[in-house]
């Protein structure tokens, strides 16, 4: 009965299908945790791409906010915010304020300063939608 077992146990190991599934669990056995390892390794390059672009784009927005410091901090913007807001003029120069109909200064309308036609002309104008004013503009010189 001893032999018999013995011989069973042979010829299962022996045979080809036997050896076949053993060596099929052992690809499984060792292709799980590569597969594992591999879908990590894909989820942290993903990741580090996605911090390199974050790296680059506050590089930039570094850059950019080093540029207006600069700028803030430059004499130029000095002298331009001395001019708009303490009404600052540098010697020789003239300033021309241009008012608006209100009263408002500003820069106002070429035409309604006086510049291309009369103020009637002006306010017959802005009446007007800009294709009417288009078509007069070329056909009815």
């Amino acid at each position: 009965m001893i032999e018999n077992k013995k011989n069973l146990i042979r010829k299962i190991f022996s045979s080809r299908i036997t050896f076949t599934v053993i060596g099929f669990l052992i690809v499984i056995a060792i292709s799980v945790p590569l597969a594992k390892n591999v879908s990590k390794q894909y989820k942290i390059g993903r990741e580090i791409k996605e911090l390199e672009k974050e790296i680059s784009y506050l590089e930039n927005s570094n850059s950019e906010l080093q540029h207006l410091v600069k700028y803030l901090e430059s004499d130029q913007f000095t002298l331009e915010q001395a001019r708009q807001n303490l009404n600052y003029k540098q010697p020789g120069e003239e300033v021309v304020v241009i008012k608006n109909k209100e009263g408002e200064a500003g820069l106002g309308n070429a035409n309604a300063a006086g510049l291309g036609g009369t103020s009637l002309e002006a306010g017959n104008n802005q009446a007007r939608s800009n294709p009417v004013r288009w078509w007069s503009y070329f056909f009815k010189k």
